[in-house]
């Protein structure tokens, strides 16, 4: 059987919390290095 269905309800909107967070920080850091990326390239032209 798999773990998560021994969760409670809080426990799932703190997991699912939590993603989301990480998600968001994922996505800004790699906006982040993309952008100094595509600045370093474009100054190296």
């Amino acid at each position: 059987m798999s773990k998560s269905l021994w969760l409670t309800p809080e426990e799932v909107m703190i997991r699912k919390k939590r993603k989301k967070v990480i998600i968001y920080a994922i996505s800004v850091t790699g906006t982040v290095v993309l952008s100094a990326l595509v600045t370093i390239l474009a100054n190296g032209i």
